[in-house]
């Protein structure tokens, strides 16, 4: 076994050949390709990106985030005021507010559904994008246009750029966005407004509303620990500071120190805080377009902040004698949504983020955003069904199984890769969530704020702790085995290196293009000639079908997308 002294050494020697087989060209220690001849449209996401944070930057918010966090809230209602949007403008697109860990993008989906097929001029603001950035605001359901978003982008962009005065600067990627997507909403008269938190909630700057018609609380978990800390209770003190007096709030099931967290501060600020009930309370099933049983909960906190909003559109329940007329029971039976008619929308409002698959040739892609130990539960869960489901499909054929895989750093690898180490994988393949080695300034998916060297250093780490886990249980396996019949899995083990099938490539492209043309890249691709073994080149070549889950990681799913899309 190598040390420890031994592996980080094999870390770096790695990260050093995979970056340096590239010139990159520096600006501020970013990676960026120049685009030539941009449309309007990549012109404004040229100059978006410029508003991204690099990770000096970022690690110093992170410092100094306990003392001035609630700039975030100054500086967006500064923002707002220079382009004559007001509190009480926001107050008019009768918002509902949605946070959480797990179920945030879903539940926000389900809402906004519901709402416009009542015939409401709705917009949804969300993030983060899967492929185009225009993606976060949209209006009756659709993305704005990349025209209208160009167009809306430097009206906003220039307006704030001539306020500025000596020393201050233009507002970071997320709240420039936020600041953006409310001016949007206010000129083309929203009549309903679903946002959704970017991190945590209390000073996250969505969280500028002063008096939303509901707020949702989605799922709880142990997420972003740099900033908003690292237990669930710390957590959900963030989360909570979206409550606000006399507005209805609904959650879902939580861990008991969260949910008491949740209660303290609903009561502290005279919210009244509902739990949603199970789908199984409604009076007719409901069936979802999004497979999995994770999203009935965020179903159902749907249901709940729809009807709220419509009762008060129809005078049902005034805002201001809410906290008083409010049960804190489950809601009764009167207050659901009709499910005839909740049936329809939700079944139609998959916002392409968890459980998707899309076939390309003979690669059938399975595409979750999981990012969550539960998540991933979940995720291992619904492939492994599908996955099954699509051999039954296949008789008489090689089926392969590729996994593509990343997480951010932050977030901890060991928790992700588990649930999916019990699933067979014939090829294990580990990508930064970088489309092109050479990241495109105008282009909607490149990241500018981690280094790249960072990046392969996670997919090296992330290699690293999936050859332990094979090699862990393998070594259970073969020891529940040597007093019985030898296993077919050990065995399958045992005829080959346990890192012999796990490759690391420095982009998606590079990751894709081996799926597509194993042959060509083996060939081609410098930094694995030596590391792929002809016989992985050759199985996937020849196999007839190829099933790929991409997880871990929502932008590594875009990227994906977007590949294959083109």
């Amino acid at each position: 076994m190598l040390s420890n002294f031994a592996r980080a050494g094999n870390r770096c020697l790695i990260t050093r050949r995979v970056v340096g087989l590239y010139c990159f060209s520096r600006k501020q220690s970013l990676v960026i390709m120049e685009a030539k001849g941009k449309s309007v449209y990549e012109e404004a996401v040229y100059a978006l990106n410029g508003l991204q944070s690099n990770s000096s930057a970022i690690q110093k918010a992170r410092e100094e985030r306990s003392t001035k966090a609630y700039l975030n809230l100054v500086d967006t209602e500064r923002h707002l005021k220079t382009l004559g949007v007001n509190l009480q403008d926001l107050d008019a697109l009768n918002i509902i507010h949605v946070a959480g860990t797990k179920g945030k993008g879903s539940t926000c989906a389900f809402t906004e559904a519901i709402l416009r097929k009542h015939g409401f001029k709705t917009g949804f603001y969300s993030s983060p994008h899967l492929i185009s950035v225009n993606e976060r605001i949209r209006i009756n359901g659709k993305p704005i246009s990349k025209e209208i978003f160009a167009e809306y982008f430097w009206e906003v962009y220039k307006s704030i750029q001539s306020s500025l005065k000596d020393g201050e600067s233009m507002p970071a990627y997320f709240l420039f966005l936020t600041v953006m997507s409310f001016y949007i909403f206010v000129k083309e008269q929203i009549q309903a407004a679903v946002v959704e938190v970017g991190i945590g909630g209390l000073w996250d700057c969505t969280n500028i509303v002063r008096r939303p018609v509901a707020v949702g609380i989605t799922t709880l978990g142990i997420d972003h620990v740099n900033i908003l800390g690292e237990t669930i209770a710390e957590i959900a003190e963030q989360k909570a500071g979206i409550l606000k007096p006399n507005v209805p709030a609904f959650t879902v099931p939580q861990q008991e120190s969260a949910m008491r967290v949740l209660r303290e501060k609903a009561a502290a600020v005279k919210c009244p805080l509902l739990l949603s009930p199970p789908v199984e309370a409604y009076e007719n099933a409901i069936s979802l377009g999004i497979q999995g049983i994770v999203q009935n909960v965020n179903a159902s906190l749907a249901l709940q902040l729809t009807n709220t909003w419509l009762r008060q559109g129809k005078g049902l329940e005034p805002l201001q004698d809410i906290y008083h007329n409010f049960s804190s029971q489950l809601l009764n039976e009167e207050s659901h949504l009709p499910i005839l008619m909740a049936n329809t929308f939700l079944i139609n409002s998959n916002t392409k983020r968890r459980f998707q698959t899309v076939k390309k040739g003979k690669v059938n892609f399975f595409l979750d955003g999981a990012h969550t130990l539960q998540s991933m539960k979940y995720c291992a869960r619904w492939f492994a069904e599908e996955s099954l489901r699509h051999r039954e499909n296949t008789a008489n054929q090689t089926v392969l199984r590729i996994l593509l895989f990343n997480c951010t750093g932050e977030r901890k690898a060991e928790s992700l890769l588990d649930p999916l180490a019990d699933i067979s994988f014939d090829v294990v393949m580990f990508s930064p969530n970088r489309i092109n080695v050479m990241k495109d300034a105008s282009s909607d998916l490149s990241n500018f704020m981690v280094e790249p060297e960072k990046e392969i250093q996670q997919c090296v780490t992330n290699k690293e702790i999936w050859c332990h886990l094979m090699r862990s249980l393998y070594e259970n396996e073969l020891s529940a085995s040597s007093a019985s019949m030898f296993s077919p899995r050990v065995e399958t083990m045992t005829n080959c290196s346990m890192t012999d099938n796990t490759l690391l490539f420095p982009s998606i492209s590079n990751a894709l293009n081996f799926i597509f043309s194993p042959e060509s890249v083996s060939k081609n691709d410098k930094i694995n000639t030596s590391t792929i073994d002809s016989s992985i080149c050759k199985l996937v070549k020849n196999a007839d079908n190829i099933q790929v889950l991409v997880t871990g990681s929502l932008h590594l799913v875009g990227g994906v997308l977007s590949f294959i899309d083109t």
